[in-house]
């Protein structure tokens, strides 16, 4: 859980100076010890996928996403804009588990809407077109009465959905099939709470004590530094500093991904226009076409960027 990160604060200053690019609608430094940035590894081919994170409200309450599927090498992109939530309990390592293994569905928060928890039905957003489709969590458990509380991607499994309800029964739901079944209960404590917490690395929930950073599996407090992994690298969040092992780079508003192989990648988005960079072993060199003007004018952090899933 997290409010608005010191990144996401100085982001925001700069987001002030975007232009608007849609209408309507951590302060973690990563350190890899591996070898410099190269060019040699090939380009990846197809949709990277870009989370911008959104503020809205009088005081910055309403936090929303947007989802950016950008080709690089023919500029192509499409954007699918989420419902905003209000103090959301996601921070920007778990906005991750937010998505799916294979980038399709999103849904807005770690904690469940309520109007769909009355309900039991629950809505995922389609990130490859505008569509929405409904887990009757419910039918797919066999528990008439269940409230879904939390819920969270696995980010190794393209189908599978982790949902925690309000007696602490952690579900396993496989969206293929749209069936589900009880992996295990998050323990009661006295002193402790589940407050939709979600294992960066494996998309399990975890419990917290309320007195400390001790976890529940251990490693997920405030105090984490873990980087965060996925497919075959680690994310670059850049909040104005020195990026680890990379060239300094050429805008203020960006975000990107080191891949094992040891190449770099960089997507600035100072203005509407997104723009791409491969870093080279000097500086970060600019690659294919930029986007068309894109960029959300309220755009506080650009959370993240994968690489295409496949």
């Amino acid at each position: 859980m997290s409010t608005l990160s010191g990144t996401r604060v100085v982001a925001a200053l700069l987001a002030g100076m975007l232009l608007t690019g849609l209408s309507g609608c951590g302060d973690e430094k990563v350190a890899r010890p591996s070898a410099p940035a190269t060019t040699d590894a090939p380009a990846p081919s197809g949709d990277w996928l870009l989370r911008f994170t959104t503020s809205g409200g009088a005081e910055g309450e309403k936090v929303g996403a947007v989802y950016v599927r950008y080709d690089p090498t023919t500029g192509a992109a499409a954007v699918r804009k989420l419902p905003a939530t209000t103090a959301s309990n996601a921070g920007p390592d778990e906005d991750l588990l937010l998505v799916s293994a294979d980038h399709a569905w999103a849904v807005p928060d770690t904690g469940v809407p309520r109007s769909e928890s009355r309900t039991g039905k629950l809505l995922l957003y389609s990130l490859t077109s505008d569509t929405t489709q409904t887990l009757d969590i419910r039918a797919a458990t066999g528990k008439h009465g269940l409230i879904a509380k939390a819920w969270a991607f696995d980010p190794t499994s393209p189908h599978l959905l982790r949902i925690v309800d309000a007696d602490r029964g952690v579900w396993q739901v496989d969206l293929a099939t749209m069936t589900a079944t009880q992996e295990g209960t998050l323990p009661v404590r006295e002193g402790w709470i589940f407050a939709d917490g979600f294992d960066k690395t494996t998309g399990e929930p975890y419990i917290e004590s309320i007195d400390s950073n001790a976890t529940e599996p251990a490693g997920n407090g405030d105090d984490d530094t873990r980087p965060v992994q996925r497919q075959g690298g680690t994310l670059v969040r850049y909040d104005g500093g020195d990026l680890d092992g990379l060239p300094k780079p050429p805008c203020e508003f960006a975000g990107g991904f080191r891949s094992d192989d040891g190449s770099a990648w960089l997507f600035c988005a100072d203005s509407p226009s997104i723009t791409a960079y491969r870093a080279g072993k000097d500086a970060w060199q600019p690659y294919g076409t930029g986007s068309p003007g894109i960029v959300p004018g309220n755009a506080v952090e650009l959370t993240f960027a994968l690489p295409p899933s496949g």
